[in-house]
């Protein structure tokens, strides 16, 4: 286990994963006024003006801040369990297909191998789509050529894609392979499948209301360009210094507003997609690998280990 006290540390210094970088100089930019006030208020200019401190009362600022936050945060622990039941979905079809569907010839194999490396590339998909590329490399490797070319011509990979896997289960059962309860229950999960992919499409097109972010970040700026006046006369050039403190501190939390709300792109602080498709893309291999262990097998073991016992 990590000694949590080097986590800590190692957490405060990781600027990179910060919002230092995105406010910074903002932050610059106020501790430069700040300083021209306390100049200004050395040479006995009119500058302390405590009253400035009720033109926006504080409590409203931070409530403002809060709920700005919270929805930010709402929406990417959405498109956390968004992501992870699409990933869970396609696993549980995966092995689903390995089990029910027989492979009587190679042929067989062949597809059904096919129609599972599918559910590979519709996670590949769902994450393409949201992010709002096409067709890669990464996806091309579980296609087709004549899929590639679909898909790439498609406004809507992962509805293409669902709808082949709708067209196999319905040809599955036309031939028997498959009876009518399980066709109803494959083609349930392929849609819960689709309606979250909807809910990460609706995280992904839906910002925060233009309105509500420009007026905060007007609010902010007035909040912060108002702090020299009120604490030059009692800290003089400290007030400095502390204006940067405020000012950090409030940017900041409006940043990580910025930073999360919308959590699908390649940003250290956004949702890792990328590992959660790696790890289910290897979970759904395994299970491809070792498809040729068929039930009597395992039964049969399951019989020698009780007889040993």
């Amino acid at each position: 286990m990590d000694d949590p006290r080097k986590s800590w540390f190692h957490i405060i210094f990781d600027f990179k994963s910060s919002v230092i970088p995105n406010i910074w100089l903002r932050v610059l930019v106020i501790m430069i006024f700040a300083l021209l006030v306390t100049i200004a208020h050395g040479n006995n200019l009119p500058m302390n003006q405590p009253i400035l401190g009720s033109i926006i009362p504080g409590i409203v600022l931070g409530l403002l801040l809060v709920f700005r936050t919270n929805t930010a945060y709402d929406r990417y622990w959405e498109g956390r369990k968004l992501i992870g039941l699409i990933s869970k979905n396609c696993c549980i079809m995966a092995k689903n297909i390995i089990v029910f569907v027989p492979d009587n010839n190679s042929e067989d194999y062949a597809q059904k191998i096919s129609y599972i490396k599918l559910l590979i590339a519709l996670f590949i998909a769902v994450k393409l789509q949201v992010r709002k590329e096409k067709v890669n490399e990464e996806i091309k490797k579980y296609l087709s050529e004549v899929q590639c070319l679909e898909l790439n011509s498609s406004n809507n990979m992962p509805l293409q894609i669902t709808k082949w896997l709708t067209i196999y289960f319905d040809r599955l059962a036309k031939n028997s392979s498959i009876n009518e309860l399980t066709l109803i229950s494959w083609n349930q999960k392929i849609e819960e499948i689709f309606i979250a992919f909807g809910g990460c499409q609706r995280i992904a097109t839906t910002p925060i209301p233009k309105a509500y972010s420009i007026h905060l970040k007007h609010l902010l700026l007035i909040y912060c360009f108002a702090i020299p006046f009120q604490f030059v006369a009692e800290l003089s050039w400290w007030t400095i210094p502390m204006s940067g403190i405020i000012s950090f501190a409030l940017l900041g939390i409006e940043a990580i507003g910025l930073e999360i709300e919308n959590p699908f792109g390649y940003d250290s602080n956004d949702l890792p997609i990328d590992n959660i498709g790696k790890k289910m893309t290897e979970d759904i291999l395994e299970l491809i690998n070792s498809g040729s262990f068929n039930n009597s097998e395992l039964w049969e073991g399951w019989v020698s280990l009780q007889e040993i016992s």
